[in-house]
């Protein structure tokens, strides 16, 4: 004898528990990581040959690390798989400041660029400004002088020098 079970199939194993099941853990929306990390893409990294050490007597390993300005433009941070490892005050700071008419002729440029190729999207050329914008990202940290480190940042329009006792 043989028996149909297919009426018995179900997708969702709420449907057969009385109450609702949840998965346990965190969701990957609330960890932090996801929701507070920082994107590869959109940081300088630094290739690091030196150990760095504080007055505590911590030391930062030789490495590649991000270096991430901070939102308030006052520290730089040294990023290794999203974890905070140091912070460099910043001593100088330039920002680069884009005029309205070049942020018009940019605009004009991505108009007439979609109204050329508005009925074959497929010719269009991909987007190439996030590449420019990993082009124009650099770190460095330079030990020419016998006191301090330099560590030099450079992202978009964004320069900043940080300091680091030797």
């Amino acid at each position: 004898m043989i028996i149909d079970c297919t009426h018995l199939a179900l997708n969702n194993p709420d449907d057969i528990l009385p109450y609702p099941s949840y998965k346990s853990g965190l969701l990957d929306e609330d960890k932090g990581y996801i929701k507070f990390g920082y994107p590869s893409s959109s940081y300088p990294i630094l290739n690091m040959p030196y150990i760095l050490e504080d007055f505590d007597g911590n030391t930062i390993p030789p490495g590649h690390y991000q270096i991430v300005l901070s939102p308030n433009r006052k520290t730089l941070y040294f990023v290794e798989s999203n974890q905070i490892r140091a912070s460099v005050p910043v001593a100088k700071l330039v920002e680069k400041m884009v005029s309205q008419e070049e942020e018009r002729e940019r605009i004009k440029e991505r108009e007439k660029q979609a109204k050329k190729y508005k009925n074959n999207k497929r010719k269009k050329p991909l987007d190439q400004t996030e590449r420019k914008h990993q082009a124009s990202m650099e770190a460095s940290i330079d030990a020419s002088n016998p006191e301090y480190y330099i560590l030099n940042y450079k992202n978009g329009n964004i320069k900043a020098t940080g300091y680091i006792l030797k």
